[in-house]
């Protein structure tokens, strides 16, 4: 997995303010990055899990990644589950979900 250095620095950065503040329980890189594929212009595709979907602390992950893109000059693109939706929905049998577990790298 190649990331440049701004890359390297907003994930570092992501991964130490969200497992600070949240019950943070999986934090993966995915997509062409994470399989060395991507271009300089591409994004950076998180995944983030959480205990309970919980729209207020989603807005609040996505605030930050928010400044923490400009700051960095990146474009952080990041899917937010629930391990209740994960575990008692739908989304377990989500073709992205499945390629994230497979191909993700957890940081």
């Amino acid at each position: 997995m190649k990331l440049a250095q701004n890359e390297e620095r907003a994930l570092k950065e992501l991964r130490e303010e969200l497992f600070a503040r949240y019950p943070i329980i999986d934090f993966r890189l995915y997509g062409s990055k994470a399989k060395d594929e991507g271009r300089p212009d591409s994004d950076l595709d998180i995944m983030i899990e959480i205990p309970d979907y919980d729209r207020e602390m989603v807005a609040e992950i996505d605030d930050i990644i928010y400044r923490i893109n400009l700051e960095n000059d990146v474009f952080i693109s990041a899917l937010v589950f629930g391990r209740d939706e994960l575990e008692e929905g739908p989304m377990s049998e989500s073709p992205i979900y499945k390629v994230i577990q497979r191909e993700g790298v957890r940081l």
